[in-house]
């Protein structure tokens, strides 16, 4: 017992070092960033921001079912952006930096969840899954990817392998009507039959009578939903280069220092940093890791007082274009890759990225699909 104690308190000083090295001389204030969402001024940012979202996700169906082409630009545009933030502010209220109280932030994140199509989940397994990721520095699969493509009838593999090629992101779409159809087939979430019914019945009418309004408006609607997705899969592919391990493995314990070095800050722009609002600041990914507690709106405050401007985990989404999609095959079945530190700096000639990475549903063994096992390749940041 005694050697245990000393072994977790030389893991404790050994993270309490990190923490102090790789600030710029100063330790920030935790506890203004974990309780600021009840200043006045944060509750006001988040109000507008949250109507912004709302109303001009029904602003944009609106200018989609337009005649005129310059209106449905927009309405293309704004659709997008606010299926984004949608997004995002789900993972806001996953880790409570809205509210104080648990259950607005879960009925807020039901909301966002409906408005991005993905509320064919369960908000708390969302939420469970997702802090699993936070708390163990690991990421979680429910099989593996590559086994289970090569499982494929070989025409239907071309299919999908084609489309993937082509940017159509089947495998996020893969994962997602799992997630609707799982209760249907299995025991684990039975009790979500009702509820997964009801919510299938209701979009799928509101979509049949946009339809029929505007068949223009499905189309369109369709080809925002694709780009929004290719966003949200392009940043999350670059931010961890986790170990993977498949739901059900025993979980060794991590370390601060690795949760830095596997961990980046994939920033729209260093430069003028006020472009990292087009992903509500997500991007600033190693300070959100390090205090999960604190609102999108000062997470580049607590970016600059964490890290010098020359901190190695930073690295701009430009840089990483030509590997989304250089490798944008060749992830599905060989893995993450690596990112490797020179004396000039990360090295991400091999940095290949995660692919079905996504927040927005929950990963839970699925008891009715036979699937080949092999290593996990599918993460869930």
């Amino acid at each position: 017992m005694r050697i245990r104690c000393i072994v977790i308190a030389c893991r404790a000083l050994k993270e309490l070092r990190l923490r102090t090295t790789m600030t710029l001389g100063t330790t920030p204030d935790f506890s203004f960033y974990i309780n600021h969402r009840t200043h006045w001024t944060s509750r006001l940012v988040n109000g507008v921001a949250i109507a912004y979202v709302i109303l001009g996700y029904g602003v944009s169906v609106f200018c989609i079912a337009q005649p005129s082409g310059w209106i449905n630009l927009i309405g293309v545009l704004l659709l997008v952006h606010t299926l984004l933030w949608a997004a995002y502010f789900v993972h806001e209220f996953v880790h409570s930096t809205i509210f104080r109280h648990p259950s607005w932030n879960a009925a807020f994140g039901q909301i966002m969840l409906f408005i991005t199509g993905s509320c064919y989940s369960d908000y708390r397994d969302i939420a469970s899954n997702h802090l699993a990721h936070h708390k163990n520095r690991a990421d979680f699969s429910v099989f593996s990817m590559p086994d289970f493509l090569r499982s494929l009838p070989k025409p239907l593999l071309q299919i999908v392998v084609a489309l993937e090629w082509l940017y159509f992101p089947v495998i996020n779409f893969l994962f997602r009507w799992l997630n609707v159809i799982s209760p249907f087939l299995g025991q684990s979430r039975r009790d979500e039959r009702f509820r997964n019914a009801a919510l299938l019945l209701l979009r799928g009418g509101l979509f049949t009578a946009l339809a029929l309004y505007s068949f223009k408006a499905i189309a369109l609607y369709f080809f925002s939903y694709i780009c929004f997705i290719n966003i949200l899969r392009f940043v999350d592919c670059f931010q961890h280069t986790y170990t993977v391990f498949q739901l059900g493995q025993p979980l060794p314990h991590y370390s601060l220092e690795h949760e830095e070095t596997n961990t980046f800050s994939n920033l729209v722009s260093r430069r003028w940093s006020w472009l990292n609002l087009l992903l509500l600041n997500f991007s600033y990914h190693n300070a959100h890791h390090r205090v999960v507690r604190c609102p999108w709106h000062l997470l580049p405050k607590l970016d600059a007082e964490l890290y010098p401007r020359d901190y190695r985990q930073y690295v701009t989404l430009g840089r990483l274009v030509q590997n989304y999609h250089r490798f944008r095959i060749h992830r599905l079945f060989n893995g993450q890759g690596v990112v490797l530190e020179t004396e000039n700096g990360l090295n991400l000639d091999q940095f290949v990225g995660a692919v079905g990475v996504s927040f927005l549903f929950s990963r839970e063994p699925l008891d009715w699909l036979k699937l080949p096992e092999g290593d996990a390749t599918v993460t869930s940041a």
